[in-house]
Formats: structure tokens, sequence, C-alpha cells
């Protein structure tokens, strides 16, 4: 399998932008072939453990919180290795099913016209594995706590249980699963609750977009979520007040949830090189 993604990759001439981007599509083949879908617990099981043991390898202790009619939640937490401060990160890995209407494979990521297709890597397997491959390769980081749910697909039941006991580390910051940019290639930053630390880490986002010859836009609002925020478990019972960012490679034709939903690669190096610099400003707050 890993084989074969290394092989599409290479055969086309399209340069790699990201460094890491031929061990994304590695990863992200494993996890879609798996199809991690609520209805198929073997593929969810599968993902959950390769996740597992992919953030223990970097540092991560993980907790499993269980229940015999739910899929685990996954707590991951990571003592900072300078400084005090915490960032939390929040997502998913399960997927809705593909349904009709298809022209490529939804579970083997297919790479056309400078786009990677296939069901979930939108929601939210892409940004989590770029998270995670980013992370093996960062320096300081601040305290890192993240909170991975299986049943984000099916409106989220055992979080909305689970996630008002949670006793977390005092996070400063809220990341969102990831974020978008607009058809024209401008960045969309949501950013809300902002502190004078966290206004001076936009600016330092938005002169990283501009080197990567993009604007960037600040919205003051959350993600959409298709169930409704009210509804959303990270927003309602984790971030409150805390300040937030949401930040990430999606697009305007990302198509989530929807037939050939997508991830663009133009987005992947600036998404890591962002995602990395926030962690690396975090850990020197006071």
């Amino acid at each position: 399998m890993i084989d074969s993604a290394t092989a599409a990759i290479t055969s086309l001439s399209t340069p790699i932008r990201w460094p890491l981007e031929s061990r994304w599509l590695e990863l992200l083949e494993h996890w879609t072939s798996a199809r991690p879908m609520n209805g198929h617990r073997e593929g969810l099981e599968l993902v959950r453990q390769d996740l597992t043991r992919r953030l223990e390898g970097i540092g991560f202790e993980v907790h499993a919180h269980t229940r015999p009619d739910a899929q685990d939640v996954l707590v991951a937490v990571r003592p900072p290795s300078s400084g005090t401060v915490w960032v939390g990160l929040f997502g998913h890995y399960d997927v809705k099913s593909p349904g009709e209407g298809w022209t490529t494979s939804p579970i083997k990521p297919t790479r056309k016209d400078d786009r990677i297709f296939g069901r979930g890597l939108a929601d939210n397997l892409g940004p989590l594995a770029l998270r995670l491959l980013a992370l093996e390769a960062a320096g300081d980081l601040p305290g890192l706590v993240w909170v991975i749910q299986g049943e984000e697909e099916i409106g989220s039941p055992w979080a909305h249980t689970l996630y008002p006991t949670l006793e977390l580390p005092p996070v400063a910051l809220w990341l969102e699963e990831t974020g978008y940019f607009e058809a024209d290639g401008t960045q969309r930053l949501l950013a809300r609750h902002l502190t004078p630390a966290t206004t001076a880490l936009v600016n330092d986002l938005r002169t990283l977009a501009a080197a990567d010859g993009r604007g960037l836009q600040t919205h003051d609002r959350y993600l959409n979520k298709a169930f409704g925020q009210d509804r959303c478990p990270c927003l309602t019972w984790l971030v409150g007040q805390t300040p937030y960012l949401a930040i990430g490679p999606n697009d305007t034709r990302s198509r989530i949830h929807a037939a050939n939903e997508s991830l663009p690669l133009a987005t992947l190096d600036l998404s890591a090189r962002q995602f990395l610099e926030v962690l690396r400003k975090a850990a020197a707050w006071h």
C-alpha cells in the first residue's frame, strides 16, 4: 500500500511542495482504505489504534475514554518542552459514508489536478494527519492537549456526555480542526476572543501567508458546523471564552460530505508552517 502510494506521487510531474507530502498521502491511504465510518467498527478501531501509536511515538500520553455503546474519545497530553503554556487541539477520526456520485474512488486517495480526492480527506483525516506529521519535526513546544473523538459524523453523543467532565490542563489557545482558503487563494482566518498575544500571532500568520503569495482575511467567528455551532461539543464544552483560531488546508472546493471530497495540495506547506508557528510562539508566552 505504501509503496504504491509513493509511486503514484513520484510518477506525476507536479513537484512535491510540502516535504512530508508523500508520507501524508501514505498515511491517508492507510486510514481511508480502512473505511473509519460509523457502522464499520473495524475501520474505526484500526484508525484509532494507529493514531494512538503515532501520538505515543511523538511523546503524547494517550488516554482512551471508553463506553460500551460508543467510539473511544482519545485525550492525548504532552507536557511543555519549554514554558508553562498549553495549547488545545481537537478533531475526529470518523468519516461520513461515501454516498453516490464519485468520479474517483472514495476509499483510495487519488491525485488529480493538484488536488487529493477521497472521503474524509477534508473532514477530518487530512488536517489530522498533517498536524501529526508536522509535530514530528517540531522543536520547543508548549504543552499540548489533543482531544479526538470518533462520533462527530453522528452528532457526537459520547463527546457531549464526556467533555463536560474532562479535567484538562489550563489551555491558553484552542485550535480548530482545520481552516479555509477562498477560491482565489486568500486565506480565511477565523479568530475569536483574541488577546494581545494572539493578535500578534495572527500578524505572524499573515506574514507567512504573504510570503506564500497569499492575502489573509480575519473573521470573528467559529468554523461552520454542519450540525450547528451550538451542537459542537468542542465549542460548547472545551473552547468557551478561550482564544480560538481556525487554520488548516481546506478550501472552498473541498466539498465536505459531498461526492469528490478533496483537499488542495497547494495549501499543505503553508498550513503546516503556520501550525508550527502557532506552537513556537505560544511556547514563549508567559
